[in-house]
C-alpha cells in the first residue's frame, strides 16, 4: 500500500494524513481556496497593465505620481 500510493515510510504516510487533517481547507501550495482564486484570476489578466519598476528611480516616481487619495489615506493612518 505504501509504495502504491509512493511513501517511502509509514512516517510519511502518517504526516501527510495529519497535514490533510490540519490543513484540509489548504490548497496543495498551502494557500487558502480564496487566495489562491484570487492570484489564479489575477495572473489571467492581461500583463500590459502591469507596472515594472526596475530602479530605485522608478520606484520613486510612482510613488511621486500616485493619486493624492493615497497621501489622504495616508494622513489618516498617522493619526492613529
Amino acid at each position: 500500500m505504501l509504495a502504491s500510493r509512493g511513501y517511502s515510510s509509514v512516517s510519511e504516510l502518517i504526516r501527510d494524513a495529519l497535514r490533510n487533517i490540519l490543513y484540509s481547507g489548504a490548497t496543495t501550495s498551502g494557500f487558502s481556496r480564496e487566495f489562491e482564486n484570487e492570484v489564479l484570476a489575477s495572473s489571467a489578466q492581461s500583463s500590459r497593465e502591469d507596472v515594472v519598476l526596475k530602479t530605485d528611480q522608478d520606484i520613486d516616481e510612482y510613488f511621486r505620481k500616485l493619486p493624492k487619495r493615497a497621501k489622504i489615506l495616508k494622513g489618516k493612518n498617522a493619526k492613529n
